[in-house]
């Protein structure tokens, strides 16, 4: 942008097209050296942070910028210690003292500061990511800041804010050019920690990016609004500042109030979101059930609770074991030996209560903390699973039975045994259950053979 305004300008000069040169016949007209200026800096900027840039590249983009700063030095020193170097008449000179406004002319004071500023900041490598603020960062927030004031002067109509002393003020379009300049090299490396935050995609970059419009925007506004109440005299100097502060507190209020809202429901819905992923990581992904991290956590604080408490809960320990599930898996295919396992899950559901862990562990084993009142409701829970193995066999037409080796035992929270020390108890149980039954039926096949 810097660099089309910086033609057009020109343009303006050559062709004598005011409207370029000045936007209105009664504002001050950008110098053509300023123009110039413009122009470079904007191929510095452009240059030195491409990301494909050439450290040639980068060397004529920094030797761009010394040109404009030594443009700015010089023009300093020639209205502070009336040094004559007519850094700004060598191009349509005739044209600078013909000027419709009386005056020749001439760049600005404020506007060759800022050429400094720019041109320093672009020379200067800016800082390690660590450096929460670098002097090219702080040389242009400080442009944005002068490039500001004159805006302010002719939105307000205040001279003396675009205006130095006697010197020709800053034009209008060139303290605009400055603005978009600086804000344009200050977002063009989103790795400065000053600017990190509004290009966060997070909570805090939300929030950034919408209170900052409102915060800069907002008092500009209701300024102008002040003063042009009191030139139509709707009220005077003090019930004007009144009602601008009244009426910013309440606005601002509500936009912050907002805002907030707008961060609750967002911090709401990340809640959520990691409360789902929490889950997600402690489920088994075929059956739903508990896995075997889920589990773990989960039993742990069970352990924990009724160890503190002593409530007279009494805890139980089920290791349960799916038959012949390679059989399935070789016989009738996977899909069916999976289909098995959530069979299985189903059953242990119930089986035992919702408030119940119940996990699996991985491929056919499960596991079950559950707590009882009494130890008679504990030993009822193997005759529990069982009959309800049997009614799932006898209900569904399958070309498989499904049988359960399970062992029980009844956890004492005075031994202070450890939840591994519990499972491998459990563990032991069902294997001494399965050895049993293997005794009893030697030949027992766990499959139904399909008729074809």
């Amino acid at each position: 942008m810097a660099c089309l305004i910086g033609v057009l300008v020109l343009v303006g000069w050559a062709q004598d097209l005011e409207m370029l040169k000045r936007l209105l016949p009664s504002l001050v007209a950008m110098n053509p050296v300023t123009a110039i200026c413009f122009i470079l800096l904007g191929v510095s900027v452009w240059a030195s942070h491409s990301e494909s840039a050439s450290p040639s590249t980068v060397a004529v983009a920094r030797s761009t910028a010394v040109f404009v700063l030594i443009v700015g030095i010089l023009k300093l020193c020639e209205l502070t210690l009336g040094l004559v170097t007519n850094v700004d008449q060598f191009l349509f000179t005739e044209k600078l003292f013909l000027d419709p406004t009386g005056i020749p002319n001439r760049m600005a004071p404020n506007t060759a500061f800022n050429f400094v500023l720019l041109s320093l900041a672009l020379i200067f490598p800016t800082g390690k990511s660590g450096v929460r603020i670098d002097l090219s960062t702080g040389l242009t927030i400080l442009s944005i800041l002068c490039s500001l004031l004159p805006l302010l002067g002719y939105l307000y109509g205040t001279k003396t804010f675009y205006g130095v002393g006697q010197f020709i003020p800053m034009a209008l379009h060139t303290a605009f050019t400055f603005l978009m300049l600086s804000i344009g090299m200050l977002v063009s490396r989103p790795d400065r920690p000053v600017i990190a935050t509004l290009f966060d995609k997070g909570i805090s970059g939300i929030m950034v990016r919408r209170l900052l419009p409102a915060v800069v925007g907002l008092p500009i506004m209701l300024s102008w609004f002040r003063l042009e109440g009191q030139k139509l005299e709707w009220f005077d100097n003090e019930l004007g500042a009144a009602l601008v502060v009244v009426v910013q507190i309440l606005l601002l209020g509500v936009i912050v109030w907002w805002h907030s809202f707008m961060m609750l429901r967002l911090d709401k819905r990340r809640h959520e979101a990691e409360a789902r992923l929490g889950e997600l990581v402690l489920t088994d992904d075929l059956t739903g059930l508990r896995n075997r991290r889920g589990f773990i956590l989960l039993a742990e604080q069970e352990l924990k609770l009724a160890r503190n408490k002593r409530m007279g809960i009494v805890l139980w320990c089920l290791y349960a074991d799916l038959d012949g599930l390679k059989k399935i898996n070789d016989t009738l295919g996977h899909d069916l030996g999976s289909q098995a396992i959530v069979q299985a899950a189903g059953i242990l559901k119930a089986t035992f209560r919702n408030s119940d862990i119940i996990a699996r562990l991985g491929g056919d084993e499960f596991v079950v903390l559950a707590a009882t009142n009494t130890l008679v409701d504990g030993y009822l829970l193997g005759e529990r699973l069982q009959a309800n193995v049997a009614a799932f066999n006898d209900s569904e037409n399958l070309p498989y039975k499904l049988s359960l080796s399970f062992g029980l035992v009844m956890i004492d929270v005075a031994e202070m045994l450890s939840l591994d020390e519990i499972v491998k108890g459990a563990d032991a149980k069902m294997y001494q259950y399965k050895q049993a039954r293997q005794n009893q039926h030697p030949t027992e096949t766990r499959l139904i053979p399909t008729l074809v």
